[in-house]
């Protein structure tokens, strides 16, 4: 199934775009940034890059444009790898460097997105030798990973200058456990057996530590409990499953602020929003509900996207960090407006699976997850295209070409926004999914009650959260203007930095 980016959804991607332009995401400039984390720049980069070739399916000069850039970095990678193929110096068992461990994961993983782009056999070679060389020589130090006190950090996070059995360790607690990502997609897409007892033998070892009370990197817990749904998603042991979606919930409960973005450190309230936090719980949402049908992820996903995702966007295409909403401090402004660093190049995934995770296709029914505009090209050769969506005017579109056979179209809808559906002559509306039945490809029509209801101390519409802006010491409470709904904190069109939105506490 294809997608085709429309809309909003587009409008940031083309932004993300424009800024990995800059010089720094270039070779040969991506090779001198931060040496910190050996790896971790030009490894995001890369992934980033690949992501946004990805998300820009259907603009064919606009992905030839990326892969040009993405080709001028692989081709000079052998200047700056070590001769193991892999950032930083040769590894020593004894003296683990955990921001190399999680940096060369980063490195991993875009290099297995080039390679599925590009089939370049010399890079399946490079991804071979990282295994072989790195990974299994870091893989038995986890059963001795340290689970003491560690420094506060910054955004960047450093290496705390000691050696703690065996590992040299970061203020980004945990941060060695996002290599799990990385082992757990190399896994799924070239499997191995030696690779399959290196996963499971990390994962007993993550699956026995008290993560919220070690006070671990949420980013860190996430991407870890990814590469264990994706290991699971390989192996079919349902047990990965369970305990990914433990993860997910811990997470959910300690480490989600009340706008759907996260804590940088569970049990630290006071700290900063990440959007590849954001990024990575919006995947296992969205993973969790296509593996298990369980429509409180389809909520979820939804509120992470409109919320915290494109939130965490800013005007000039990159993503940067805001303060946490919790249930002492009820108003956010932006904390560092674009981390260039990291999470502006993780961005570009999170846009990438927007899109392709806003529908899917399964046992011939299509399944609209994320009501927005876009375009899809069914397997079966049926093409539709989507205008509209709920929080813009309140109304919707679908058209449909191509329909030989009645088509099952099931769409996400929130319970809370009262619906009016035309051109269906049935449809069913049942745990917040609306299915109907397509068979000679006249357009559906929908119309959407954008009406507020609250949730707590929450005032939304639909999944959508309603704020009031602060500004110039004058407070404006708004939810409506020519019928349309504003974001939850929007500097994606927003060229005020100072910013402040505060949670509407009644209405």
């Amino acid at each position: 199934m294809n997608h085709i980016a429309r809309g909003d959804l587009y409008r940031r991607i083309k932004l993300n775009r424009r800024r990995l332009r800059a010089k720094m995401y270039r070779a040969p400039f991506v090779f001198l940034q931060d040496s910190t984390w050996p790896g971790d720049w030009v490894g995001r980069c890369i992934l980033g890059l690949a992501s946004l070739y990805r998300a820009l399916e259907g603009h064919a000069s606009l992905q030839d444009d990326v892969l040009a850039q993405l080709r001028e970095i692989i081709e000079a990678l052998p200047q700056h790898v070590n001769a193991e193929g892999y950032f930083g110096d040769l590894v020593d068992p004894a003296a683990i460097n955990e921001q190399q461990v999680s940096g060369n994961s980063w490195f991993l993983r875009g290099l297995m997105e080039y390679y599925f782009i590009t089939g370049d056999e010399k890079i399946l070679a490079e991804i071979r030798s990282i295994l072989t060389h790195f990974v299994s020589a870091i893989v038995p130090a986890y059963a001795h990973y340290p689970l003491g006190r560690r420094d506060m950090g910054g955004v960047g996070g450093h290496i705390e200058g000691k050696l703690v059995d065996g590992w040299l360790t970061s203020s980004d607690i945990g941060c060695a456990f996002i290599m799990m990502d990385a082992m757990g997609q190399a896994y799924a897409h070239f499997g191995g057996e030696e690779l399959k007892a290196q996963i499971e033998s990390v994962i007993d070892v993550f699956s026995s530590i008290d993560f919220v009370s070690l006070q671990c990197q949420t980013h860190a817990a996430l991407s870890c409990a990814r590469g264990i749904l994706t290991f699971y998603q390989a192996t079919g042991e349902e047990r990965y499953l369970d305990l990914a979606e433990r993860v997910f919930a811990r997470y959910r409960e300690d480490g989600m602020t009340k706008d759907f973005a996260n804590f940088n450190w569970f049990g630290r309230e006071e700290t900063w929003t990440e959007p590849c936090c954001i990024v990575d719980s919006f995947l296992l949402s969205s993973s969790l509900f296509d593996l298990t049908g369980d429509a409180r992820y389809l909520s979820l996903m939804n509120r992470i996207y409109l919320n915290a995702f494109r939130g965490a966007q800013r005007s000039n295409g990159g993503a940067g960090c805001n303060t946490c909403l919790s249930q002492k401090k009820t108003s956010m402004k932006a904390y560092l407006y674009e981390a260039f660093f990291c999470c502006t190049m993780r961005f570009a995934e999170g846009l990438r699976f927007v899109s392709e995770r806003s529908a899917f296709e399964k046992d011939g029914r299509l399944f609209v997850t994320i009501l927005q505009p876009a375009s899809f090209a069914l397997d079966s050769g049926v093409t539709v295209e989507i205008k509209g969506d709920i929080y813009q005017r309140g109304k919707a579109k679908l058209f449909f070409s191509g329909v030989k056979e009645p088509l099952l179209v099931s769409l996400y809808v929130p319970s809370s926004l009262p619906f009016t559906i035309e051109g269906a002559a049935r449809y069913l509306y049942e745990d917040e999914v609306l299915t109907f039945e397509v068979e000679d490809g006249n357009p559906i029509e929908l119309y959407f009650a954008l009406a507020p209801h609250k949730e707590g101390d929450i005032n939304f519409v639909g999944d959508m959260i309603l704020v009031r802006r602060v500004a110039a010491g004058q407070e404006e409470a708004f939810y409506v203007e020519n019928a349309t709904y504003h974001y939850l904190l929007d500097y994606s069109s927003l060229s005020d930095k100072t910013l402040v939105m505060n949670l509407v506490q009644s209405l």
